[in-house]
C-alpha cells in the first residue's frame, strides 16, 4: 500500500496510508479536488486524478451555506479537526456567537455540527421566550393564575442553561451528541 501527504488548509499533512487518505475522504474531510502527493514523489494533483484512489466514493457536495456537510449523530470526528476546531465548537452554543464558528470554520465537519446545535438552541430560546411572555400575559389576566407565569420563566431558562452547558461539554469533549429535545432538528446541512 502507498504512503501519501495531503493539504488541508493551506499546510501539508501526513504521510498517511492510502486506507486512511480513503477513510478521510469518504469521511468528506478530504474532496476530490485535494491535492496529494505519492512519498518518493514531488509531484502534488487532486485526489480525482489518481488511478489507485478512484475507487473512493466522492465526498460530500459542499452545502449551499459555503462548507462541508455536519457530522451525523455520534459520528466520530477527524481527530485532527476537534482539536482545530474546538473552540468554534463551543462558541456556537454562546448565543449570537454562532455566527462566528459559521463563518470563521465552514470548512469544519466538526463545528458545523456543534453550529447546527447551537443555531437550533438560539431560536429554541427564542421561540421559548415569546412564548412564555404571550403565556404570562395571558395568565396575568385571569384571577390566582397570574403567578404561573413567573414560575414558568426559571423553568424554561434553566432548561435553556443546562442544553447549552451539556452542549458546550460535548464539543469540549469532541464528541457529536445531539442535544436533548432539540438535537433532531438540522438547519445547518
Amino acid at each position: 500500500m502507498s504512503t501519501w501527504k495531503y493539504m488541508q488548509n493551506g499546510q501539508q499533512c501526513g504521510p498517511v496510508d492510502t486506507a486512511d487518505l480513503l477513510a478521510l475522504l469518504k469521511r468528506g474531510v478530504l474532496t476530490p479536488e485535494t491535492t496529494v502527493c505519492k512519498e518518493g514523489s514531488s509531484s502534488w494533483v487532486p485526489i480525482r486524478s489518481v488511478t489507485e484512489l478512484s475507487i473512493a466514493p466522492p465526498a460530500a457536495v459542499p452545502t449551499a451555506l459555503g462548507g462541508a456537510t455536519p457530522l451525523a449523530d455520534g459520528e466520530t470526528p477527524d481527530p485532527a479537526d476537534v482539536d482545530k476546531n474546538k473552540i468554534f465548537a463551543v462558541l456556537a452554543y454562546l448565543g449570537i456567537l454562532f455566527l462566528v464558528p459559521l463563518l470563521a470554520a465552514k470548512e469544519s465537519r466538526f463545528a458545523r455540527y456543534h453550529t447546527n446545535q447551537g443555531v437550533v438552541l438560539f431560536l429554541a430560546a427564542i421561540i421559548c421566550s415569546v412564548g412564555v411572555s404571550i403565556l404570562s400575559m395571558v395568565l396575568s389576566h385571569i384571577p390566582l393564575l397570574g403567578f404561573i407565569g413567573c414560575l414558568i420563566w426559571p423553568v424554561v431558562w434553566i432548561g435553556i442553561l443546562g442544553l447549552t452547558v451539556l452542549g458546550i461539554i460535548n464539543a469540549a469533549k469532541g464528541e457529536c451528541k445531539p442535544l436533548p429535545l432539540i438535537g433532531q432538528f438540522k438547519l445547518i446541512k
